[in-house]
């Protein structure tokens, strides 16, 4: 059942004063709910120290693992060094603590590297896992941690332009007819329409940019600088409509899970705002239809951090997913 942050916290802090906190955590919720905030509490809370970020507990001894930068992928390497580190070092008190920031990040492979250190830690040792959706990690993980689901606050989930476009999309999808090819591409023409429109808007805003950096900086740097922030510029467009594909994964994770949900009768909705339109199909698809759109669709985001094509993977799993 997901708890509200004080809730949470109390719950720990009863725990810790009975000296029965775990040692690994899965702290779970969408963006709204404010994982990162919440898990520098839980390290004041265990350590006795008052930092404000993780930023800051970054600088005092607290190994903070992040998805790379264009790939957006939690490495093996990344988290072989925190297996390292933690067998190395100590922070407050003696105490040992590790973070993983959007944990779902992690590939199988270090997945599987993780579970040496979740199933060995060092003594005294935190480890926090951080993640929009606690279903992408192994079982094997989550029968390790003790899961702490979070509910954003009321009325704090904000929806970009494009998120808003693909709630209109999805809302449109609860009055219409499924279960054709014709239906699954018109689906994913609408989808890709929007990732096409993200993309174009991040391009033409960064390229502005360095537009005017270069007017300023042009005369002034050789011809090899501007070469290296080119290429910079590139990556850093591609890394930012990385990131904003997947809260548009995310958000239709949600929406399909709603369904789900809400065909177990389950109290807790991803966007209870949109509950008659996920009713809507909840009532029309079988349950295990239901479930196996629900699938095809975390495969699809999976695929999406791999070298796959991205048209080619959309096509395949609208197909799957609503045809």
């Amino acid at each position: 059942m997901p708890f509200k942050a004080d809730k949470a916290m109390e719950l720990l802090a009863k725990a810790k004063a009975g000296n029965r906190l775990g040692h690994a955590y899965l702290i779970s919720g969408p963006k709204e709910a404010d994982r990162e905030g919440f898990a520098t509490k839980f390290l004041n809370l265990a350590s006795g120290a008052r930092w404000k970020s993780l930023d800051e507990w970054s600088r005092h001894s607290v190994i903070i693992v992040r998805p790379e930068s264009k790939s957006r992928r939690v490495t093996t390497d990344a988290v072989r060094e925190l297996e390292r580190t933690l067998n190395m070092s100590s922070g407050p008190e003696g105490h040992k603590f590790g973070v993983i920031v959007d944990a779902e990040r992690m590939m199988a492979q270090a997945q599987n590297a993780f579970l040496k250190t979740l199933e060995e830690p060092p003594p005294r040792t935190l480890l926090l896992l951080l993640t929009a959706q606690p279903q992408q990690l192994l079982e094997t993980i989550r029968s390790r941690v003790i899961e702490i689901p979070l509910l954003p606050p009321a009325g704090a989930r904000m929806f970009s332009d494009h998120e808003q476009k693909l709630l209109a999309v999805l809302r449109k999808l609860s009055s219409r007819p499924t279960g054709s090819l014709a239906a699954a591409f018109a689906l994913k023409g609408e989808f890709e329409e929007i990732l096409e429109e993200l993309h174009a808007g991040i391009k033409e805003e960064m390229e502005e940019d360095f537009e005017r950096e270069k007017e300023h900086y042009g005369k002034t740097t050789d011809g090899s600088w501007l070469k290296q922030r080119e290429e910079q510029v590139e990556a850093n467009i591609e890394a930012a409509y990385l990131m904003q594909r997947d809260a548009l994964m995310d958000l239709l994770l949600s929406w399909m899970g709603d369904v789900v949900r809400q065909q177990v009768g389950a109290e807790h909705l991803d966007l209870p705002e949109y509950r008659a339109a996920t009713s809507a199909l909840a009532q029309r698809w079988e349950p295990a239809e239901a479930g196996k759109r629900l699938r095809v669709i975390r495969r699809l985001e999976q695929h999406l951090h791999t070298n796959v094509n991205e048209g080619l993977a959309l096509e395949v799993s609208f197909v799957a997913a609503f045809g």
